[in-house]
Formats: structure tokens, C-alpha cells, sequence
């Protein structure tokens, strides 16, 4: 019988834990493309096609190093700079600030839904985005 119980509260122990991580940590930290975005409860997804390939590296140091066709570009207006992880939640921090721009409140923290090698999902209370890795 205590054998049974103790079963039971192992499997209840682990059961109730949540796991606050997704995938290594340190997959986040190389350089991503925005392949699609979907407004949350849609089902349709929007293929982002631009005049060149753009990517974010995420850097171990919390550094955001935005690029075009492989070139690092200058800060821009309203862009995050550098970002904070704990666990799944990413929060931006350190946002560019322009002459004749209103930055305040643009840029939402994200929580991490899927992080493989190859596939970044972000969700930000709004938009469910999928970034691929730059190789």
C-alpha cells in the first residue's frame, strides 16, 4: 500500500511541475529571419518577403545586432537594442529613441512557444511569430 502511495505522489509531483524552459537556452543565441506571423486566433500565416534578407542575432551578452543581406545595420528608430530572457519570457529593453518618433510602449515582451535549432516561434499577445535560422 505505501508502495502505491508513494507512485502516486511521485507521479502527482511530476505532474504538477511546470517547466518554465523551452529547449536549450542556448539555442536562442545566433542570428534569425522572420519567416511568417499569424495574429493570434487566426489560421492563415503572412510569408514576410522583403527587399533583402534581414536578420536579429540574439548575443549570450543580451546585445540585439540587426542585419541586411549579411551587413550590420545602424540602430533603428524605435528598435530594441538589447533583451532579457528568463526562462520562456523575453523582454526588449533599450529601444532607440529618434527625434520625430514615439517610441513608448512598441515593443511587447515575448514568450518563447517553440526553440529548436532551426525554428524560433515568439508570442507576443498579439502576433505568433516564426523566425528560421540564418545560417
Amino acid at each position: 500500500m505505501t508502495r502505491y502511495l508513494l507512485l502516486l505522489l511521485v507521479a502527482l509531483s511530476v505532474a504538477c511541475h511546470k517547466d518554465t524552459s523551452v529547449g536549450p537556452a542556448n539555442l536562442l543565441f545566433q542570428r534569425w529571419q522572420l519567416l511568417q506571423s499569424k495574429r493570434i486566433g487566426d489560421t492563415a500565416w503572412v510569408v514576410h518577403d522583403t527587399d533583402g534578407v534581414y536578420d536579429t542575432e540574439y548575443r549570450q551578452n543580451g546585445a540585439l545586432v540587426y542585419r541586411r543581406d549579411g551587413v550590420v545595420l545602424p540602430q533603428q528608430c524605435c528598435a530594441p537594442t538589447h533583451f532579457r530572457g528568463k526562462g520562456k519570457e523575453i523582454t526588449y529593453t533599450t529601444v532607440t529613441s529618434c527625434p520625430y518618433a514615439l517610441c513608448a510602449g512598441t515593443i511587447l515582451p515575448a514568450t518563447i512557444q517553440k526553440l529548436t535549432p532551426d525554428l524560433l516561434e515568439l508570442n507576443d499577445g498579439i502576433y505568433i511569430m516564426q523566425y528560421q535560422s540564418v545560417q
